[in-house]
């Protein structure tokens, strides 16, 4: 007969990561950016629970990256229809914050916390009723789940033992003891196994980032690619860009191991002149990543900046006011186009699973003038009309948004992200004008004339003096 232990092991994922493999469950103790990605390309078994060090930043990335190993037990694994709940065992002063955050990540903000921020309550209303719509429902009563209903939060102080899963049939219990701020022992059955997710040198991205140097010199309007995917991609990097206004740098989105993306790319973040932060999913946004010194510009809806707030204060452990310093905000209003940095901006919120947002940027270089369209996270044609007759969404905000794209761009950059909550890149592939493709790799066809799936570092022009 097997022993009751058989087949578990400890794997080391990377720096302040591992991997404990049991068929009782598996358990990821340290959460660092994109660990879905590494354990994905290394063909490892996927985790139901997860364990927190003391201290959730570690140099530029936040170690608190839970929300893709969540998406994967909910989506993929189908945890919740198997009557599991998502584990998560952190300190205790953590828990609440965490629980926060993954709110805001998961859902967004609720109504009321929206016009508190600035939100006027018409265009509150639309976002949370398309957040609501595409929320993950309980099969019987139709309505979303709540973050206490999918995850369990388990506090866990040094010098305490924690079951994660007790002993059942042939299987052994495992358990979790906390030794001290980064230091656990977990134990299967006899088998222990002492793990230490102190942080000492850099994190590294399981795929190679080699982007070519980023030119900010003036006489041009060119978007670079950080990344064109998602956090389920492991070969590509998540979601950004670099966009040179006639030699002013925008960056929109930050996503995980930025700076190393910057360093590669020769560019100072000094030297960044305006952020743009479009939502707050993980593979847009690593919060430690976005913080620099000096704070960076920071342009985002209230809403957005809000639940930017709320991860941030998270995982720096602090208060909401004290992360408002971390950033010096600008203000988006939907409602109105905006001079920044020489061009003229229209921001609109595009139709996700949390409020995030688009827009159209224009800029005359040497004479011509550009137009730029950037999607954002933004849903297929099919399933946003599918949305409207359900009353997901307005048919005023469906009409608005389907009606932007109207020839007349430079480039229109989509999400061609595909599934439930992004988008279907042959909406777009009868458009007049040049076409780009982000928010996967997947795409297999040949496409046609002026349509192409970015990739991660390409330049693309769009005027040059």
């Amino acid at each position: 007969m097997p022993s009751a232990t058989e087949n578990a092991r400890l794997e080391k994922l990377t720096e302040g990561s591992f991997l404990f493999c049991s068929p009782q469950g598996n358990v990821l103790l340290g959460c660092p950016p994109e660990i879905l990605k590494r354990i994905l390309a290394a063909s490892l078994p996927m985790p139901d629970t997860v364990v927190l060090p003391g201290n959730l930043h570690h140099f530029h990335s936040s170690q608190a990256s839970l929300e893709f190993p969540l998406y994967h037990f909910l989506f993929v694994q189908r945890g919740l229809d198997r009557k599991r709940k998502f584990q998560v065992l952190a300190l205790p002063k953590q828990c609440d914050g965490l629980a926060e955050m993954l709110r805001v990540t998961v859902f967004g903000p609720r109504v009321e916390e929206m016009v508190k921020a600035g939100v006027p309550e018409d265009q509150a209303q639309d976002v949370f009723r398309e957040g609501d719509y595409m929320a993950l429902k309980k099969p019987a009563e139709k309505v979303a789940y709540t973050v206490p209903e999918m995850i369990n939060f388990f506090p866990i102080e040094a010098g305490q033992r924690k079951v994660v899963y007790p002993a059942r049939q042939l299987l052994a219990e495992l358990a979790l003891e906390r030794k001290g701020p980064a230091t656990f022992r977990i134990t299967y059955g006899e088998e222990a196994h002492d793990v230490d997710l102190t942080v000492t040198d850099e994190q590294e991205p399981n795929y190679k980032i080699s982007p070519a140097p980023f030119d900010a010199k003036p006489g041009r309007f060119t978007l670079q690619v950080i990344g064109r995917s998602n956090g389920f991609d492991p070969r590509d990097p998540a979601n950004g860009y670099l966009i040179n206004l006639n030699g002013k740098v925008l960056l929109w989105d930050c996503p995980a191991y930025l700076h190393q993306h910057l360093k590669r790319m020769r560019v100072d973040p000094k030297r960044i002149d305006a952020f743009v932060l479009s939502h707050v999913h993980e593979d847009h946004l690593d919060v430690s990543e976005s913080l620099r010194d000096p704070p960076h510009e920071l342009y985002a809806t209230p809403e957005v900046y809000l639940s930017l707030l709320i991860k941030a204060a998270t995982v720096y452990s602090c208060s909401i006011e004290k992360a408002k310093r971390f950033y010096t905000w600008h203000a988006i209003d939907v409602t109105k186009p905006m001079d920044l940095l020489g061009a003229k901006i229209q921001f609109f919120r595009s139709v996700h699973a949390i409020p995030a947002i688009g827009c159209r940027i224009a800029l005359t270089v040497g004479g011509k003038r550009g137009l730029l369209h950037i999607s954002g996270d933004h849903l297929s044609n099919d399933a946003q009309l599918k949305m409207r007759e359900a009353g997901g969404v307005s048919k005023e905000r469906d009409e608005y948004v389907r009606g932007l794209i109207d020839g007349s761009e430079t480039l229109v950059l989509v999400d061609a992200g595909g599934g439930a909550i992004h988008g279907d890149y042959r909406d777009h592939l009868a458009l007049p004008g040049r076409v780009a493709f982000m928010h996967t790799g997947l795409i297999q066809e040949p496409l046609p004339a002026g349509k192409e799936l970015v990739t991660s570092g390409q330049v693309l022009n769009l005027l040059e003096s």
